[in-house]
């Protein structure tokens, strides 16, 4: 059965939607949809993100099965310790936050002002509280179950990579959240590789998008920074793509 992949949408409800609208009548049961990770952070509705792709794994009479992004690991760090400010600081997560609550981010915002330099001089907390307990707990379940990669007989689907001889890991969460270096241009594994994360869309001389494939049979379709969401299909490789849904969305990763 086919394996119908999809890059990083960070909180781009519309580009999801209109995805969706295109893959869902191609589905069969049996099929698998993968979700490549980085739901979160930069656009403007993570939290309407989220919400769709649990109701889809409710409603689809297929697997949906959603990996785990370094957007969602350094989330998780947080809710794990009040003074790691990496995922607030480095992830424009304020705009995640915000999707949830607005009083919430007004008062991590306020706090980080207050104490400035000191939340990492001085190793400081913030309320995070303020998030996550306005964080629905199916939405903190889902968040702590998404897995760091996943294969099927057509692809290994990644959020960023594996090791270049192609092994999976499962104690080696980063590897795959963030890629080895090298990867995916000395990519040696057997097996084709669908990954997100990169930001390594082709952009052609009249501004269409497409996937970076390489000679190594790996696939790039991390392409939201564009505007456009990304999901290929395996073992044939058909790709789908969302109209353009421009969203405020500046960093790379």
């Amino acid at each position: 059965m086919p394996t119908y992949a999809i890059g990083d949408i960070h909180g781009n409800l519309a580009a999801l939607e209109d995805l969706l609208e295109q893959l869902l009548p191609e589905t069969k049961p049996g099929d698998t949809l993968v979700f490549l990770g980085d739901y979160i952070d930069r656009g403007p509705d993570s939290q309407g993100c989220v919400e769709r792709i649990l109701r889809l794994k409710t409603e689809a009479d297929f697997s949906v099965v959603a990996l785990l992004g370094n957007h969602e690991q350094w989330m998780l760090r947080t809710l794990d310790d009040p003074k790691q400010h990496s995922w607030l600081v480095g992830m424009e997560a304020l705009e995640t936050i915000r999707s949830y609550s607005e009083d919430a981010a007004n008062i991590l915002t306020d706090h980080m002002a207050e104490l400035g330099i000191r939340l990492f001089t001085k190793k400081l907390p913030l309320p995070y509280e303020a998030f996550f307990d306005s964080v629905p707990l199916e939405h903190i379940e889902f968040f702590c179950e998404l897995k760091t990669y996943y294969q099927t007989p057509d692809v290994i689907c990644v959020h960023a990579g594996l090791s270049l001889d192609g092994i999976l890991d499962p104690h080696h969460d980063n590897l795959h959240v963030w890629g080895p270096l090298g990867f995916p241009e000395d990519y040696e594994g057997a097996n084709p590789v669908v990954y997100g994360h990169r930001n390594n869309g082709v952009v052609d001389s009249d501004g269409r998008i497409r996937p970076c494939i390489g000679p190594n049979r790996t696939y790039g379709i991390d392409t939201i920074a564009h505007g456009v969401l990304t999901a290929m299909r395996f073992p044939d490789e058909k790709v789908w793509q969302s109209g353009r849904k421009l969203v405020s969305l500046n960093s790379p990763e």
